[in-house]
């Protein structure tokens, strides 16, 4: 399959420049973590409006673990002025909602004043990024961005080439706190490499590592014949958890070194879903646990477009999910208000300790990391029979065609405001040059997704409302929002 950039370069140029609004439903009903990070640095005005951490702009979307050229942030002085006053807009107005009740502050944000549209611009194109990445075999333009909801950020973005016309791209979207889905971004790539690897080879006993076990355990199930990249992306999501939940406990109960131990249980105390699609020229495999979601856009003979989704969601309204936990559980509620134990949404995750360690590891460490500021570091309520949470990911493969043109992954902010149609149809609009105002694909989506309210209706002023309420009474009306769209530029 011969995919080249002629066409796409074509449609839409490589250069930065220059509504639904609903109720964001938190992950976990636990009141936010207020984790201490391992690095002390200060958050300025400007990088807290952002999300980002002041020493480095890259850190919500992790570098790439090889060569992937991917151009980093650099914002001109008018828009860092710009985004200062809108934190000064913002900071004012956290203020009074703090004085008010929680029913008193719903409506209060509502009639906050609203952002110019030089501000909301400001916010879209501060994060955004364009590169082209793949090999003569495949060549495609991936557009990335994010706009936070919480502060900090939440959810991460990854990318790495995992071989010759190879490519990664994971969306990791934390809850209970940033720390294991920031994990994830900066681990999970080079260790799936390595699964790619061992599960090519043949049979080596002689490796005794915990990861090369779990790729001879999933061969063995698997009988022959299996598919090496699902079974390379499931041996990655099993053992990243494992090494975040279970070994990260083994090395702190060995070294019992408190000076650690925010660090070493932090990524297991506070949690994440995770979705990672690996495309070559010929398919894309995606491994999903949680409720991120990848939609493929496919273009039809007579130019409509149509949302085929890549993954499935897996929360409470999965009934295969349901039964999977009916099945593991017998005799136990575990489904209470369609979260897991009361509390949590998705019900697969990274992390997420308190629905996976026993009921005696947390009370022996639960009380510590509570008071050390791990708000999430409680005991739900029914705990009988743990864990009640996998991380095991759910495959789809798709072999690819000439009419799929791109594909889209987002954390569920996304998904919270826009329908798969709709989501389709805003980047289709992009990908024909059809009178979209932003040049990368996924700022177009972000500003359509913020710019519509829960009636379906568009318009400038939602978005310039939603942008002006401040975290945190901002995650009572949207959710953090990040999206890569990988376009599959071909000759027509």
């Amino acid at each position: 399959m011969n995919l080249a950039t002629r066409n796409l370069t074509h449609r839409r140029g490589f250069s930065s420049q220059k509504p639904k609004e609903t109720k964001a439903a938190d992950k976990d009903d636990v009141p936010p973590t207020s984790n201490k990070r391992s690095l002390t640095f200060a958050i300025g005005g400007v990088l807290t409006l952002l999300g980002v951490a002041s020493y480095t702009f890259s850190l919500r979307q992790s570098e790439p673990s090889t060569a992937v050229s991917a151009p980093s942030v650099t914002l001109p002085p008018q828009a860092t002025e710009t985004l200062q006053s809108v934190e000064r807009k913002r900071e004012a107005a956290r203020q009074e909602l703090d004085k008010l009740t929680r029913a008193e502050r719903r409506e209060a944000a509502r009639k906050l004043g609203l952002l110019t549209e030089e501000e909301v611009d400001a916010i879209l194109h501060a994060q955004e990024k364009s590169w082209c990445a793949g090999g003569k075999g495949q060549r495609v333009r991936v557009d990335t961005n994010q706009v936070a909801s919480n502060s900090p950020i939440e959810d991460y973005l990854a990318w790495s080439e995992l071989g010759p016309d190879r490519l990664m791209f994971g969306v990791f979207d934390g809850h209970a706190g940033y720390m294991c889905a920031e994990q994830l971004a900066q681990r999970l790539a080079p260790m799936l490499n390595r699964s790619m690897a061992l599960a090519a080879a043949e049979s080596d006993d002689q490796d005794v590592s915990a990861l090369a076990s779990t790729v001879r355990q999933l061969q063995k199930e698997a009988g022959r014949g299996w598919d090496h990249t699902a079974l390379a992306l499931t041996a990655t999501f099993i053992n990243m958890d494992r090494e975040l939940v279970q070994d990260a406990l083994a090395e702190f109960r060995r070294s019992q070194d408190l000076a650690r131990i925010d660090a070493l249980l932090g990524p297991a105390v506070s949690g994440s879903c995770g979705l990672v699609a690996v495309v070559d020229s010929n398919e894309v495999v995606v491994a999903n646990t949680g409720d991120s979601r990848a939609l493929l856009g496919v273009r039809l003979a007579d130019g409509r477009w149509r949302a085929v989704r890549l993954s499935e969601d897996q929360t409470a309204d999965n009934a295969q999910e349901r039964a999977r936990l009916s099945r593991e559980h017998p005799g136990e509620v575990v489904l209470q208000k369609s979260r897991v134990l009361g509390g949590l949404m998705p019900t697969r995750a990274f992390g997420d300790s308190r629905y996976k360690w026993a009921l005696e590891t947390q009370q022996d460490l639960f009380p510590v990391l509570h008071a050390r500021g791990h708000r999430y570091a409680t005991t739900p309520p029914g705990l009988t029979t743990p864990p009640y949470v996998t991380a095991r990911p759910v495959i789809v493969r798709h072999k690819l065609a000439e009419t799929d043109r791109f594909i889209v992954i987002a954390s569920d902010g996304l998904y919270d405001q826009l329908s798969d149609a709709e989501v389709v149809e805003t980047v289709a609009q992009w990908y024909e040059g059809k009178s979209a105002p932003d040049d990368n694909a996924a700022t177009h989506l972000i500003r359509t997704a913020l710019s519509t309210d829960r009636l379906g209706r568009r318009g400038d002023h939602v978005i310039r409302r939603l942008l002006a309420i401040p975290p945190p009474h901002s995650r009572r009306f949207r959710d953090d929002i990040s999206v890569t769209v990988v376009s599959l530029n071909r000759d027509e």
